[in-house]
């Protein structure tokens, strides 16, 4: 997208730009941490790494990690030298909230379709299988001691009415 494309930005928002999710949840540590595993849910994370993205003292960032260790978010796996190193769960349902609120703010700072696209992935990866039948049968006549329905055949729920 070009930027005489993009949508002007209102003057009191530019002071957000550079703030985790757009300021949403302040400018912490632990917001900047978020972002940062959000933003690469695939590497892994070493304190060091986070303290020089971030900025933040040594401190700061052991204690976002612990607390994204104990909410789910990240898993500590052994230590490799001095320091542990971290990944991301990205099974983590609330991973995937946080990956779809970036999207929201993308969209609402850039007028784009991010998160509607994401939603769609998501629901056809993870979700639609759950709760959508897998197959439906209809009968042009009705059975002897049964109304004329559809039979719906979910995910283990098989029910002909025998």
């Amino acid at each position: 997208m070009r930027s005489k494309d993009l949508p002007s930005l209102p003057e009191s928002m530019e002071v957000y730009l550079n703030e985790p999710y757009g300021g949403l949840f302040g400018s912490s540590v632990l917001a900047q941490v978020v972002e940062e595993i959000v933003s690469d849910p695939t590497m892994e994370y070493r304190p060091g790494y986070l303290e020089e993205l971030t900025g933040a003292s040594a401190p700061s960032i052991r204690e976002a990690l612990a607390t994204l260790v104990d909410l789910g978010l990240l898993t500590k796996r052994k230590e490799t030298g001095r320091h542990p190193v971290y990944r991301v769960n990205v099974a983590s349902k609330k991973f995937a909230a946080l990956s779809l609120l970036a999207y929201a703010i993308l969209d609402d700072r850039d007028g784009t379709d991010c998160m509607d696209e994401a939603v769609h992935d998501y629901y056809s990866k993870v979700v639609r299988e759950k709760y959508e039948p897998h197959a439906i049968a209809t009968a042009d006549y009705p059975l002897p001691g049964m109304p004329a329905c559809p039979i719906i055949i979910g995910q283990g729920n098989y029910l002909a009415g025998v």
